[in-house]
């Protein structure tokens, strides 16, 4: 029997859904009745508690209930490594498995050899919101070429232009170039001349003597023609993505994908033979119809390959997304953790996603060779400046406080109010 009490005007709310969420009870927008032996005394904070008591007595409630241990307790914020670092003191409240302290604790070491990092250097991110086509999964904001070819011309003028007033930016303020992200989306997806433009741009106005890292998200391997290969290594680019998925055709021909895994072979093959100094192949764990043998299957032909990096993702839900049937992401992340170990890959970064289980854990064979811009991200300390969509430009003013500005998640929104895209950034980071 479903009891007619509502959070919508809980103080802690938001803090509980997401809590309610990680053990598996299905709640609305708006507001949601819970069965009565779920908030049962635990309708609203006790007088004086805090968020977090208040988070730990529910979830100890729900643990209760449902006999479930979640793997990260209480917390459930997408940054634990950062959480962790910062308040090593408290952790221990959060109920967070053994397992997962010490995967935190392995990944603060590797990360503390490139952290803190001088607010002085900084990192450029550049957002194609474009895809050949969108997989059944994918929450990205991203738009299928075919469907929104003709907003590429006028894109791709605008972003150049904020990558620009970027530029004299950092040059005003005497920032220092050291990490360039250029994602998307598949920014390999687009036609040649609008994405040789957009990387020259970046040559020209930018310092790149100092660039450690110049990533490009060349994501979908039937894009990585030998142009774009060329076009890449030319403009300076030193590490690329190609990224599988999956290594089973079936299942890429169910979520979407365009591609099959002998694709995926040729494509790794010749961005090695083209001289990336560093390669990162992607996973996802929990796909539908990829049970675990058919994963691990997958883990195997791709520690063949021997890439640099292996990000393994775990399966989310999120709003935006077609709900597909999967497999339980959470044991065959653990399991890619056990064999990616043995293999001599190490874990440097992870984050979460509040409507998965599971992790996103980004792991290297050889720690000179990680994407600092995926750690800086995570870590959030870092000086960032991004142009195009879903860009997080993060800035520092004098007393070391952080500024943020996000641009327009939608390629329409950016073109249409792109003129409000450059208010906010005068207003709110002062560029």
């Amino acid at each position: 029997m479903l009891n007619s009490y509502t959070m919508t005007d809980h103080p802690y709310r938001y803090a509980a859904e997401r809590i309610i969420r990680a053990f598996g009870i299905d709640v609305s927008n708006a507001c949601f009745p819970i069965h009565e032996a779920v908030y049962k005394d635990i309708k609203l904070p006790k007088d004086g508690e805090s968020k977090k008591e208040y988070c730990i007595r529910l979830y100890d409630r729900l643990s209760s209930i449902t006999g479930i241990k979640l793997p990260w307790g209480s917390f459930t914020g997408v940054r634990p490594i950062k959480y962790i670092r910062d308040n090593r003191d408290i952790i221990s409240d959060y109920r967070i498995a053994q397992d997962r302290l010490a995967l935190a604790d392995e990944i603060i070491a590797v990360q503390d050899k490139v952290l803190p990092v001088d607010k002085k250097r900084f990192s450029l991110y550049a957002g194609i919101p474009f895809c050949p086509s969108r997989c059944r999964y994918c929450s990205f904001v991203s738009e299928s070429v075919i469907k929104s070819w003709r907003l590429i011309p006028r894109y791709t003028e605008l972003i150049i232009k904020e990558l620009k007033i970027l530029a004299e930016y950092a040059a005003a303020n005497e920032l220092f170039l050291e990490t360039i992200y250029v994602g998307g989306g598949t920014p390999t997806c687009l036609p040649s001349e609008h994405f040789q433009r957009l990387l020259l741009t970046v040559s020209d106005c930018f310092n790149l003597s100092g660039v450690k890292e110049y990533t490009i998200e060349a994501g979908r391997p039937e894009t990585l023609t030998d142009d774009m290969l060329s076009i890449m290594k030319k403009a300076g680019a030193t590490r690329i993505s190609v990224n599988p998925q999956s290594m089973n055709d079936s299942v890429l021909k169910k979520i979407g994908r365009g591609h099959t895994s002998a694709d995926t072979v040729s494509a790794f093959n010749a961005a090695v033979k083209t001289g990336f100094s560093s390669v990162n192949m992607d996973l996802i764990a929990g796909l539908p119809g990829e049970n675990e043998e058919m994963f691990i299957d997958g883990i195997n032909r791709i520690t063949e390959l021997s890439p640099d990096n292996i990000t393994v993702h775990s399966l989310a839900h999120k709003k935006g997304t077609e709900r597909i049937e999967s497999g339980c992401s959470v044991e065959l992340t653990q399991t890619a953790y056990d064999i990616l170990k043995l293999r001599g890959y190490h874990p440097y970064y992870l984050y979460r996603l509040r409507e998965s289980r599971g992790d996103n854990i980004g792991y290297t064979r050889d720690l000179s060779k990680m994407c600092l811009y995926n750690i800086y991200m995570m870590d959030e300390s870092s000086t960032v400046l991004a142009a195009g969509c879903g860009g997080a430009t993060r800035i520092f003013d004098k007393y070391g406080k952080m500024k943020k500005h996000y641009n327009f998640k939608y390629p329409y929104e950016y073109i249409e109010r792109f003129d409000e895209v450059i208010c906010k950034l005068d207003e709110g980071c002062g560029i």
